[in-house]
């Protein structure tokens, strides 16, 4: 079975597992990153998110195919949802109303996401696949790749020019270039 945001859920007893998660009302962000994430007993994918602080959480109910209505504790800090949120609607891996925006995703190991794709790392951009490294327009062969235990990957280009990424997150990495000792913090576009 599959939860109402496609965390798996069983029918062992409820126990909250690591996720990235948003909770965000009248356009104000109250939980955005790693959270807990918790299925509710039975087997409808209802569920509740709680923010790595413990300080802010939800619960959401859902009551059919693509509809659920939910609660929050609204004051950090208070041990109780008492206030609701109301009617939303799916919408990916997230729920959704014209208030409110409650998302969670499970967490991949940083070991397990490749660096590919396009990121942008404010004083330049580049994208990158198995066989080319494209930055700020200009394309070069990528030669190998390397993954570096846990740390992240080294792409070697031609001439053995190498740049480092490292803590690789589902939207986020370190770009490090060995000849210069440049490093910049990159989000995924």
């Amino acid at each position: 079975m599959v939860s109402g945001l496609g965390l798996a859920a069983s029918a062992a007893p409820a126990t909250a597992t690591p996720a990235s998660c948003v909770l965000e009302v009248e356009d104000k962000s109250y939980i955005d990153g790693q959270c807990s994430f918790e299925l509710l007993s039975g087997d409808d994918g209802s569920f509740k998110i709680m923010g790595a602080a413990g300080d802010y959480f939800a619960y959401v109910y859902v009551e059919g195919e693509n509809r659920a209505t939910a609660h929050w504790n609204e004051i950090a800090g208070v041990n109780r949802a008492h206030t609701p949120l109301g009617a939303l609607t799916r919408d990916g891996a997230c729920w959704i109303s014209d208030t409110a925006r409650i998302c969670a995703t499970a967490v991949v190991q940083k070991t397990e996401l490749p660096p590919f794709g396009k990121w942008d790392c404010e004083v330049m951009g580049f994208t990158l696949d198995a066989q080319t490294y494209n930055v700020s327009g200009q394309e070069f062969p990528v030669v190998q790749i390397d993954k570096l235990g846990d740390q992240g990957y080294y792409v070697v280009l031609p001439d053995n020019y190498g740049i480092g990424l490292f803590e690789i997150e589902e939207n986020s990495l370190v770009w490090y270039s060995q000849a210069s000792g440049d490093a910049f913090d990159c989000r995924r576009e």
